[in-house]
């Protein structure tokens, strides 16, 4: 009776290991290409407007239509966030390819409030429609009218 015990535990030990295709595949992640972004983004305020600027590490794969995402958070002059304190992002404005020009990227934010503080970050959207990494994080102070 102990022969076929142990046949039988044998038999279901090697049953999966026999029946299993024995394709394997690397055992590694496939490589992947870095994803586009935005780079060196600076805000600047110009008395009238926030002019967003940076670099596209490559312009020619920026998408039709939905090209960017410029996401931003806005805090009054007098409660601003800690440095170094996370920033959480009220939304973001979609727009196009036509925010670059060869490999510069520029954008004026509309809709900014004076006597605030915003900050912003811009990611690129990728082949899939989903947003890449982001971009560095820049600050502006948006004064109280004079």
């Amino acid at each position: 009776m102990r022969f076929g015990l142990h046949v039988l535990v044998g038999l279901l030990l090697l049953g999966p290991v026999l029946a299993s295709c024995g394709k394997k595949g690397d055992p590694f992640l496939p490589a992947r290409e870095p994803a586009n972004r935005v780079a060196g983004l600076e805000g600047t305020w110009n008395g009238e407007n926030v002019l967003l600027t940076g670099r596209v590490k490559e312009p020619s794969k920026v998408r039709e239509g939905e090209g960017f995402r410029v996401y931003y958070a806005v805090y009054p002059l007098d409660d601003p966030p800690c440095d170094g304190c996370p920033i959480e992002y009220q939304g973001y404005r979609p727009f196009g390819r036509e925010a670059v020009t060869g490999d510069v990227f520029s954008f004026t934010m509309p809709e900014i409030r004076r006597g605030n503080i915003y900050y912003f970050e811009v990611r690129v959207i990728g082949p899939d429609g989903g947003p890449g990494p982001p971009s560095n994080r820049v600050r502006v102070e948006v004064p109280q009218e004079k």
